[in-house]
């Protein structure tokens, strides 16, 4: 007999006006940036089959633009005004529909927070009123009367032809910061005329879409809206704003759903997708303020929930405090997650870790979404989504590093079939992982060890924990293959590629110099002031710096770069360093580096300026100067004859994402470049 599920409430189906959800849990609209020449590729539909099949309920595709006047990554992002988009909807839509999810489209124009020369011909912004953008810094055109009916007919026609593709509803984008919040908020709305002043006029523009949309599909469609409960600015929409809004579009009877979000371009976009800092679940109270206002409408609840969220979930939909509960991120890292929530089996989750390296980070760069903990995301359509193709010939692996790399590769190659003995030198899996916990923010890491630790045991991989190889232990083992993921060990030259000719930094020998590391793992070995070399400018750096601040220690960060941990704005922490670390008395200097240490000094230079300065009263210096790979061992057991292969940081140093592909590849024993490189555009050819 099935053992019931523990989350009964959650795996309950969902009326969303004449459609039925098979149950309560969904993926909000995320820009995957997978469309070519403004159309869905097969990388999309891969993607999305792959979470049909993982059994979520419903899936909504993000930010279809609806007007060639919404001109920002009109090349990345689906443009649904298009016709000859139906075509390839169609094929995604019936294959979703084949594994029982539900499918909408949101329909979206960017409005002001875009950029005029995203397009060649450098279509003017357009607004509801002549706002600049807080983010982009540009001034829009304030729509006229004839923009305001096409770009609503756009609505209109992009819903028509989402209908027509086998979408099951359509979600009207209302909310961070785009056309249709700019109207709504007196952040962007200064107009004077029929569409600006109080919320009752302000909301009109939004109702005359929802009119034409719901004109155009019918009454049997879903039509619904996304909307940010609160702007998180001074002046800007508040909870209560928000209710009276979706009160006033809801007595017109044109919408099925409220999608809740939280924030915008003025509150930054960490609101949108909150990185580890923030606790999960941070809207779900005013997600459940507004489903109290509106009971009859149902409502989704947002705000970094993952499976660890699963039983408050629970609770939530048994208590009507929300209807749908979207869990975006959380099924990005794992598309079977709702599977194993349902049949129980959630120590086999690989969990979210919420550090937006691969996902928003990658989108902020232009660049595909995929994911850190899970390698097949955005691949789906080459490596498949957790269906491993048997090994050709079971053999018998050494893998000698259990970081992640070596954890990824021995999980990967023991599920192919082969005999897996994993060797770590320390007492503990994880490698650099173990470090990053300890940094405030980057707790959650931990999970990625646990669950890699947990899919080797079972998948029955031998682990000798305390156990250094070395190349005569390795030739002797009579292993078949040795793989080697010896991660990298930080520099301690204090190199910067902004002295290229200072090979070593002068006095960088002295007891007094320590790295980034060496504080992490024993804060106390830093003396009281503490110069801090900033040469990789990202979060580990953040994490050095306040681990040294929470110690009690005073710390002045030199930086090469022109603002303080440049790498974290895409993965949209930055603001939050900023907020903590200015709080507990962080220094800095930026656009300098280092000359020489001293044994109670640090003599820094202007990199453009020339202006010298000499810091004194220094009792310890920090190196953030960068990795360099733990390849000797390799290298040896090359020359002596030895066949081996290496993953991760020991064949060059990397980030997290990049260490765990690495070994993910390793484990289906791709290596040549011919195996390895996938060719531009070529997961997205239909």
């Amino acid at each position: 007999m099935t053992e019931a599920t523990a989350y009964p409430n959650l795996f309950s189906p969902c009326e969303i006006g004449p459609l039925t959800v098979r149950n309560r849990l969904m993926q909000t609209a995320h820009a995957k940036l997978y469309t070519v020449g403004g159309l869905d590729s097969r990388r999309n539909m891969e993607y999305q089959v792959a979470r049909a099949k993982g059994g979520i309920g419903l899936m909504i595709t993000g930010n279809r633009i609806v007007h060639s006047s919404s001109p920002t990554g009109t090349y990345r992002f689906s443009q649904g005004y298009l016709r000859e988009a139906i075509e390839g909807d169609r094929r995604m839509t019936d294959a979703i529909h084949e594994h029982g999810a539900a499918i909408f489209a949101q329909l979206n124009h960017f409005g002001v927070n875009a950029a005029s020369d995203a397009a060649d011909d450098f279509r003017v912004l357009l607004a509801p009123s002549a706002v600049k953008s807080p983010a982009f810094g540009e001034t829009p055109k304030a729509m006229e009367e004839e923009d305001i009916r096409a770009i609503a007919e756009g609505w209109a026609r992009s819903a028509e032809y989402s209908r027509e593709a086998g979408f099951d509803g359509v979600e009207v984008h209302m909310a961070h910061g785009y056309l249709l919040n700019q109207f709504l908020s007196p952040l962007y709305n200064h107009r004077e005329d029929e569409y600006g002043g109080d919320l009752i006029d302000r909301t009109l523009f939004p109702r005359e879409v929802l009119n034409t949309v719901r004109e155009r599909v019918g009454e049997d469609f879903v039509v619904g809206i996304r909307i940010s409960l609160t702007e998180f600015a001074p002046g800007g929409m508040e909870i209560e704003d928000t209710i009276e809004t979706v009160q006033i579009l809801a007595a017109a009877n044109r919408i099925n759903f409220i999608n809740t979000s939280g924030g915008g371009y003025h509150s930054g976009l960490r609101m949108l997708m909150a990185p580890a800092d923030t606790e999960p679940g941070w809207l779900v109270e005013r997600a459940a303020k507004l489903k109290a206002a509106v009971p009859e409408l149902p409502v989704f609840a947002v705000g970094g929930l993952t499976e660890a969220a699963a039983e408050e979930a629970e609770r939530m939909v048994a208590a009507g405090e929300a209807d749908m509960i979207a869990m975006t991120r959380a099924q990005i890292a794992d598309p079977e997650l709702p599977n194993k929530l349902r049949e129980n089996r959630q120590g086999s989750i690989y969990r979210c870790i919420r550090g937006n390296q691969s996902c928003v980070g990658r989108t902020g760069k232009g660049f595909p979404v995929t994911c850190t903990v899970n390698p097949e995301a955005g691949r789906e359509g080459l490596f498949g989504s957790q269906r491993l193709p048997a090994a050709e010939q079971a053999s018998r692996w050494l893998v000698v590093g259990g970081g992640p790399a070596g954890l990824k590769a021995a999980e990967i190659l023991a599920k192919r079939g082969h005999e897996v003995r994993l060797m770590e030198a320390e007492e503990r899996l994880g490698g650099q992982v173990n470090l990053l916990t300890r940094m405030p923010g980057r707790e959650r890491f931990g999970v990625l060890v646990e669950d890699l630790a947990g899919q080797i045991a079972e998948a029955g991989v031998e682990v000798q924990l305390g156990a250094r190889a070395d190349a005569e232990s390795i030739a002797a083992s009579g292993f078949d293959n040795v793989l080697l993921a010896t991660g990298a060990t930080p520099s301690r030259s204090g190199f910067s590629s902004v002295a290229p000719t200072v090979a070593q930094l002068p006095g960088v020998d002295q007891d007094n110099v320590l790295t980034g590391w060496d504080v992490i793992a024993d804060p106390t070995r830093a003396g009281d002031s503490v110069v801090l070399l900033d040469d990789d400018g990202g979060r580990q750096v953040a994490g050095v710096a306040e681990v040294l601040l929470d110690a009690g220690k005073s710390v002045t960060l030199v930086s090469r770069w022109t603002s303080l941990f440049p790498s974290t704005v895409v993965t949209l922490d930055q603001s939050i360093l900023y907020e903590r670390l200015f709080g507990k008395g962080l220094r800095y200097r930026l656009n300098s580096w280092a000359r020489r240490i001293g044994p109670d000094s640090v003599d820094v230079y202007g990199l453009y300026g020339g202006e010298e300065e000499t810091v004194t009263g220094v009792d310890t210096v920090v190196l953030a100067t960068g990795s360099i790979a733990v390849d000797a061992l390799y290298h040896e057991l090359r020359e002596s004859g030895t066949e081996v292969k290496r993953a991760g940081d020991c064949v060059a140093p990397r980030s997290l994402d990049h260490a765990i592909y690495d070994g993910y590849l390793a484990g289906r024993e791709l290596w040549t470049a011919a195996q390895r490189h996938i060719r531009e555009g070529s997961l997205e050819e239909w």
